[in-house]
């Protein structure tokens, strides 16, 4: 599918903005590592990566970025597809991977991709799929690429119906924020997302440890899973939140309709307890 029109400049912004925010925050040095490797574990938590054979098994990362996650589940497969549409940000996957024989990076779009259908037996794409004018299209992409009981792993940003009024009030004033933000040009949306992890993740982060650690239940502070984070990735998912001009989110039954269309075994469908919320496994049919 390409778009066309307003959705068409969205989508190539979208993706240059991501490409300049992996270039800065390519984590090539190894730093923050033990936080990524808790917070892949919070996404991975719905997958048994020991029920799939290593030694035939094909995997593929779309909207890889810095490659942070592919460089996490290379270990138990064949062969890695880190799909990424920005140049930017591949050209990040290839200074990771070059020596890497069991990953291959593709400068591509999930809409139009060189991986062969039918092909993989595990799909991930996570805290992309909501940036994409198109979601529903793009489930449907990513079960072609699938073999038939494949899993398919995803987060999805959720809407915040089910939380109190003050939490969705301040969401709803911080989504207008973004609205500004997101369109000015990178380096002012860069610097402002260093300030704003500065003065506001930051500080809630640490009220969220501080509660944590007194044994109180922080789940209705606002970025209380960030409570055990280092700054870096505050800075980073700041870009990520306020600067990025297209954003959905969905909540369950939205999410279990698109992959019913998508081709889905719903009977697979399992939504994880943990945040972020919405991360979700599923099984194509």
């Amino acid at each position: 599918m390409k778009y066309q029109g307003k959705e068409a400049n969205i989508d190539k912004e979208v993706v240059q903005h991501f490409g300049k925010e992996w270039a800065k925050y390519s984590y090539l040095d190894g730093l923050a590592s033990d936080a990524l490797d808790a917070q892949f574990s919070s996404y991975t938590n719905l997958i048994n990566f020991g029920g799939f054979n290593k030694d035939i098994a094909s995997a593929a990362d779309f909207g890889a970025g810095s490659g942070r996650w592919t460089e996490r589940i290379k270990q138990y497969f064949k062969v890695t597809y880190a799909l990424e549409p920005s140049v930017d940000a591949a050209e990040v996957l290839n200074r990771k991977f070059s020596q890497d024989e069991k990953v291959r990076v593709i400068n591509e779009s999930i809409q139009t991709n060189s991986i062969e259908d039918g092909a993989l037996d595990f799909a991930m794409s996570l805290g992309v799929l909501h940036h994409i004018p198109d979601t529903q299209k793009a489930m449907l992409d990513i079960a072609k690429k699938l073999k038939p009981g494949g899993t398919f792993l995803c987060y999805l940003y959720y809407k915040v119906e089910d939380k109190p009024f003050g939490y969705r009030l301040i969401f709803h004033f911080t989504n207008l924020i973004r609205l500004v933000i997101s369109r000015l040009p990178h380096f002012l949306r860069m610097f402002i997302a260093k300030i704003i992890a500065a003065v506001i993740y930051y500080p809630l982060a640490r009220f969220a440890a501080f509660n944590l650690k007194r044994g109180k239940d922080v789940s209705n502070i606002p970025l209380h899973h960030y409570a055990e984070m280092p700054f870096i990735m505050l800075e980073n998912d700041a870009l990520d939140r306020f600067g990025t001009r297209l954003e959905q989110r969905f909540n369950k039954v939205e999410i279990a309709t698109m992959l019913l269309k998508s081709g889905f075994e719903l009977n697979t469908l399992r939504f994880s307890e943990l945040e972020p919320f919405w991360t979700f496994s599923i099984n194509l049919k």
